[in-house]
């Protein structure tokens, strides 16, 4: 017996939900959202209601309020990061200011990086490099910005102290995960994603 012949012997309503089903699932595929570089060149901090409202219904559930939040700003960190892992990578926060509707992204080095001074980011898909020293809001932007756009290239990020590579970040998949599921929600209350 063949699989066709399997398949006719299905009742018709079950036929019509499997034909339904691969329909729905080859048009999800057909026309899924692509993600795209950032550009970081234009910086925004400003989030429109609706980016609010998805991140406060649906996103802001994966992330918890930090202790260091002052009112009337909110830090938010994603639950699932392990402390462990973020002591060897750039970390992100989405911090959220209520009073001026807008929304800023935090970069920080794991705990393990204390010890060094005048670090620098180096991205293989860009020239230049980025300090991670007295940085202020745009230099947080583009940190996220380049780092987003280099997951999505498949590119490598290194973390410098003068001209020696101390390591490569993101090595683990774990931790691209988690800088990507925070980034890519910033970059959507922005209106950049």
């Amino acid at each position: 017996m063949t699989w066709f012949e399997k398949y006719k012997n299905i009742p018709l309503l079950w036929r019509w939900f499997f034909q339904f089903l691969l329909t729905m699932l080859l048009i999800a595929w057909v026309f899924a959202p692509q993600k795209y570089a950032v550009n970081y060149a234009d910086i925004s901090f400003s989030s429109s209601a609706n980016s609010r409202l998805y991140f406060h219904n649906v996103r802001s559930f994966y992330y918890h309020i930090d202790n260091r939040t002052k009112d009337p700003m909110l830090i938010y960190q994603l639950k699932r990061r392990d402390k462990q892992r973020d002591s060897l990578s750039l970390n992100f926060d989405i911090i959220r200011h209520p009073s001026t509707d807008d929304v800023f992204i935090y970069s920080y080095l794991g705990e393990n990086f204390a010890r060094y001074a005048s670090l620098e980011l180096k991205f293989e898909a860009y020239n230049g490099r980025e300090s991670l020293v007295n940085i202020r809001n745009e230099n947080h932007f583009s940190i996220a910005a380049k780092t987003y756009t280099s997951f999505i290239e498949e590119k490598a990020i290194y973390l410098m102290q003068g001209s020696d590579t101390l390591m490569e970040l993101f090595s683990e998949r774990a931790a691209i995960i988690d800088a990507e599921i925070v980034l890519e929600d910033y970059f959507k209350l922005v209106k950049k994603n």
